[in-house]
């Protein structure tokens, strides 16, 4: 695999350390065995393929991007046509082939919606050029003022982490192996997608070809270093017990003031995310958890012991009460079984009767 990331990121396969990449390694066996799900599947479509044929896609569109030409997929399917990689292959095959290349090299779902069974993908076609293709993945967001006057220039805490997400606001992260879905957020289940491959974004970031814009894998970093700050260890402990490694990958460096306006790309979705951070928690452990005002987590918690008290001495008031009402009524029960029969005994013993 060395040599196809080699391929990506454009640097020699020497420089590109073996351990580096193991988070990377996971979603490349992912992504081959992939192609043998469904029926059909795109293993049936397609001729025998390895890492070569996805090799020579790769440098056919960097050649491009070098010359600074626009790359259209039917272009690229004849130029496949004439390389003896791609003997015998159909159109389809090809095609497909090319899906494959993009998905492992940009780590985006770019496949025909054919062969996804249910799984969200995009399709890139003989329409649009690669370069015009993926700037639509990355629509910049709305611009401030759409988001009212409370989200203008609004500065985003140092408690702003994935694991105070967790804590205070019941959020849970599933873990994506596509890069567009990153921060998507399931408002109904509380989920938000992270997508985890930090060092291979980094490496990517660094390549000679710009696929990606740049802008946009550098706003995805101050994301990640946000949410998954490397110097709270609250949050290492978080990802170890996910088997997550990327806490520590490169960029790791410190976000800094961080404010909604600096992100173009993430905004919307990070908005959607701190406004459900913002409110009370939804439950009461999150509630307790959540000290982000002391003294009204002091004062809440207060009232909640003042009135659990009540309620308990209100019981146990009761309690006694029914208590003593039944001892009194079994005392006047003695009594008058008392009295009855005393009164039977004085009667029987008079002198002179009979």
């Amino acid at each position: 695999m060395r040599s196809l990331l080699a391929a990506f990121l454009h640097m020699d396969e020497e420089e590109i350390p073996s351990d580096k990449y193991a988070s990377y390694q996971t979603y490349y066996d992912q992504v081959w065995s992939a192609l043998k799900i469904g029926r059909p599947s795109e293993a049936d479509i397609m001729n025998t393929i390895n890492d070569e044929h996805i090799k020579v896609i790769v440098q056919l569109i960097s050649q491009r991007w070098f010359e600074s030409d626009s790359c259209w997929r039917g272009l690229l399917r004849q130029a496949l046509q004439r390389n003896s990689h791609f003997d015998r292959h159909s159109d389809d095959s090809i095609n497909r082939t090319i899906d494959l290349a993009l998905r492992l090299w940009l780590v985006l779902h770019i496949r025909d919606d054919e062969y996804t069974w249910g799984a969200h993908s995009i399709q890139w076609d003989d329409q649009k050029t690669l370069q015009t293709f993926i700037a639509e993945q990355f629509p910049k967001s709305r611009s401030m003022k759409d988001f009212g006057e409370k989200m203008v220039d609004l500065l985003l805490p140092d408690n702003f982490t994935m694991v105070k997400l967790k804590r205070w606001s019941g959020i849970k992260v599933e873990w994506t192996y596509n890069f567009s879905e990153h921060l998507d957020f399931d408002k109904d289940h509380r989920v938000v997608k992270i997508f985890p491959l930090k060092c291979y974004m980094h490496g990517l970031r660094k390549s000679k070809v710009e696929l990606i814009p740049n802008a946009v894998i550098d706003e995805y970093a101050k994301t990640m270093n946000m949410l998954f700050p490397s110097w709270d260890m609250k949050t290492q402990e978080y990802l170890k017990k996910k088997r997550q490694a990327f806490g520590m990958e490169p960029p790791v460096e410190y976000p800094g003031t961080l404010y909604l306006s600096n992100f173009c790309v993430w905004r919307s979705r990070l908005a959607t995310i701190y406004a459900e951070f913002c409110p009370p928690p939804p439950s009461m452990t999150q509630l307790f958890n959540d000290r982000r005002n002391v003294l009204q987590w002091y004062t809440f918690w207060f009232a909640v012991v003042i009135l659990i008290l009540t309620v308990v001495l209100g019981v146990i008031s009761s309690v006694l009460g029914g208590i003593q009402t039944r001892f009194a009524y079994l005392s006047l029960q003695l009594a008058r079984e008392a009295g009855a029969s005393g009164g039977v005994c004085t009667c029987s013993v008079i002198p002179g009767v009979g």
